[in-house]
């Protein structure tokens, strides 16, 4: 079995927040996409419960529901 590993992304402090001219909650660069990946992700069928032995099997699944999806995109009439 394999590590699945992870970086952290750094919050801002309160001066790097001042010299932006940003004050309150500042949302962490990039989260945004992945909480769009994961909405896209929950339409698969599939993928609403992990029903998979292997992490082979789990992201053969995932890389099958984005191409499902690009399909889906590159299909529609423009």
């Amino acid at each position: 079995m394999t590590k699945i590993s992870f970086e952290l992304s750094t919050k801002p402090s309160k001066q790097a927040k001042a010299a932006k001219g940003q004050a309150g909650f500042v949302p962490a660069i990039a989260r945004w996409v992945i909480a769009r990946s994961n909405a896209w992700m929950e339409r698969c069928k599939s993928l609403v419960k992990n029903f998979e032995r292997t992490l082979a099997h789990a992201t053969t699944k995932l890389n099958l529901c984005f191409v499902r999806l690009m399909l889906k995109r590159l299909a529609a009439p423009s």
